[in-house]
């Protein structure tokens, strides 16, 4: 493998980096964890997502997510291009429900993704693929700002990840994380007239410890992945609406039995959507999206996502 592996090297080769060694080194790591191949590092939100509903109010909501990714780089500036990608489809089914509770509207929902990674390799080692279901996620968003008058809104939201989907011990590739996470955000939408508005949003998650990581009897530990996510939308009608997006990681280093990993979650991302309303409750939504400064996995050269909301 190693006459045909192409590397792009940010640092000297044979310098040893701070993971267990020299490039070489990292890439047998890296083989054995798929180190980033999880469905989701952090939780992504829509250009209206901290727009509140009334209270009493239903969504039902599917998420089709393909994304494609074509190199690896480690968190040691090493790139690996050459015989390496991965592709993935996942699909989440949500549910949220409005009420209010003591004058502020909460929103508890239900998150089940479920979906495939497949075309796997690095370094022209294949990983394999798997299927399945993902870890679920509980949230509970509290609005402790609601003003319709200044369309002025906040929110916090704690998401909680419960370690019930798809994980074999040993396997390189899997949908669940055989951990907890709690991922904290914080989130702005402020309407600025003329059909535009802005929407910012700040989080911190926290991993739990995976006990059964590389070879299956290893743990693996994270430090904490930091995001923040940007949105400018503009109303084109009453029913179509343009955004622009901006978001940035950075943290989450891993760990293997106190080792670095060479994985970490550190990238910014463009991104573009689209979204109509068909009927006065039903909307179709659209985005694209694109990793660039990745370090520590394999970035995102594109995501396409499809919504579809149901308002009842």
């Amino acid at each position: 493998m190693d006459s045909t592996l192409q590397t792009k090297e940010r640092r000297h080769a044979d310098k040893p980096g701070p993971m267990c060694g020299g490039w070489k080194t990292q890439l047998a790591c890296a083989a054995a964890l798929c180190v980033g191949v999880t469905p989701a590092a952090a939780i992504d939100v829509n250009s209206s997502d901290y727009l509140p509903a009334a209270p009493g109010t239903n969504l039902l909501l599917f998420y089709s997510q393909y994304a494609d990714r074509s190199e690896y780089v480690s968190s040691s500036g090493v790139v690996i291009s050459a015989d390496t990608g991965l592709s993935s489809y996942v699909n989440i089914f949500r549910y949220v429900h409005y009420f209010d509770v003591g004058g502020f509207t909460v929103a508890p929902q239900v998150l089940v993704p479920a979906g495939t990674l497949y075309d796997a390799k690095l370094g022209g080692v294949n990983l394999g693929s798997a299927a399945g279901f993902g870890d679920p996620i509980f949230a509970m968003p509290v609005w402790l700002v609601n003003n319709s008058a200044t369309q002025t809104y906040v929110g916090l939201t704690p998401y909680l990840f419960v370690p019930l989907g798809q994980y074999d011990a040993g396997s390189p590739l899997n949908m669940g994380e055989n951990r907890w996470k709690l991922d904290l955000q914080a989130g702005w939408y402020q309407g600025l007239g003329n059909g535009f508005a802005l929407q910012l949003t700040a989080d911190v998650t926290w991993y739990g410890v995976n006990n059964e990581a590389g070879a299956g009897r290893q743990s693996l530990a994270q430090n904490n992945t930091y995001q923040i996510q940007a949105w400018l939308s503009y109303s084109l009608s009453k029913t179509w609406s343009v955004a622009a997006g901006y978001a940035k990681l950075w943290g989450g280093t891993e760990y293997l039995d106190g080792i670095q990993t060479g994985s970490a979650t550190e990238r910014d991302q463009i991104r573009l959507e689209l979204s109509t309303f068909v009927t006065p409750t039903f909307q179709v939504l659209g985005q694209v999206q694109r990793d660039f400064n990745t370090s520590g996995g394999f970035p995102e050269d594109f995501r396409g996502t499809v919504r579809v909301m149901q308002v009842f």
